[in-house]
C-alpha cells in the first residue's frame, strides 16, 4: 500500500452568507451597551464595530463564531488544541482504519528540499506497513495507531468566536517563533477572514505585512 504526501490547508466551513451579516449583528450587540440602537443605519455597522475593535472593547465580537477545517499534521494539531476557548472535533486515529482509508502525510519544506526527503518518506511508509501488518493480525486501530508518525495527516474542525480568532491568529500566525505549519495555516485563515470582515481583521493583516516587510 502506498502513502500520499499532501500540503497543509484550511477550508472555511461557516457559510459566507452568515458571515456577511455579522457586522450588523455585532452593531446591535454593541449598541445595546450604550442604548444607542436608534443610531443604526444602513451603513453604520463598519464604523461602529471598527471603533469597538480599536478601543479594545472586544467582548462584543465574541457574539459571532466561525468554523474552519484544518488539514494538517498530527504534530501541529497538538499545538492548535491547546487554545481553550474553542470547539474542536478531530479525526480519530482510534476509530479510523487507515488500512481502508489510505495514509497521508505532511512533508516539512525543510526536509523536502534535502537528500533526507526520500528516507523520511520511506520511514513513514515502513510505519504504515507495520500498521497494516498489525491490522491484518487482528490488532484494533486504537492499538495499531501507536506506530504511526507525527507526520500523519489529520483533519480538525475548529470553531470559536471572532475575538478568539484574533488571539489565535496573533499567537500562531503573527508569531515568528510559531511552527511553520501552524503559522502558514493561520495566515491563510487571516487573509480569508479579512476578505469578509476587514474591519475586524484588517489591523492584523497590516501587522503581518509590516513583519514581512522587515524580514
Amino acid at each position: 500500500m502506498t502513502i500520499t504526501i499532501i500540503k497543509p490547508h484550511v477550508i472555511l466551513e461557516t457559510p459566507v452568507a452568515h458571515i456577511v451579516d455579522y457586522m450588523k449583528l455585532l452593531e446591535v450587540a454593541g449598541r445595546t451597551c450604550y442604548k444607542s440602537e436608534e443610531r443604526i443605519t444602513e451603513g453604520s455597522a463598519d464604523k461602529f464595530v471598527g471603533g469597538i475593535v480599536r478601543r479594545g472593547h472586544e467582548s462584543v465580537i465574541e457574539h459571532c463564531t466561525i468554523m474552519y477545517r484544518f488539514i494538517m499534521s498530527r504534530a501541529a494539531s497538538h499545538q492548535l488544541v491547546r487554545h481553550r476557548i474553542c470547539g474542536f472535533s478531530q479525526e480519530s486515529q482510534r476509530y479510523c482504519d487507515y488500512g481502508d482509508l489510505g495514509f497521508q502525510i505532511i512533508l516539512p519544506p525543510s526536509i523536502a528540499d534535502t537528500p533526507m526527503a526520500a528516507p523520511y518518506i520511506e520511514q513513514c511508509a515502513q510505519a504504515y506497513d507495520m500498521y497494516n501488518q498489525l491490522r491484518d493480525r487482528g490488532i484494533p486501530p486504537e492499538d495499531a495507531r501507536f506506530v504511526l508518525p507525527n507526520a500523519s495527516k489529520t483533519e480538525l474542525m475548529m470553531s470559536t468566536n471572532l475575538r478568539q480568532w484574533r488571539h489565535v491568529i496573533r499567537e500562531r500566525g503573527l508569531n515568528k517563533h510559531a511552527q511553520w505549519e501552524i503559522r502558514q495555516l493561520m495566515q491563510d485563515v487571516l487573509y480569508e477572514l479579512n476578505n469578509y470582515l476587514p474591519v475586524i481583521f484588517g489591523d492584523l493583516v497590516e501587522e503581518l505585512a509590516a513583519m514581512k516587510g522587515k524580514s
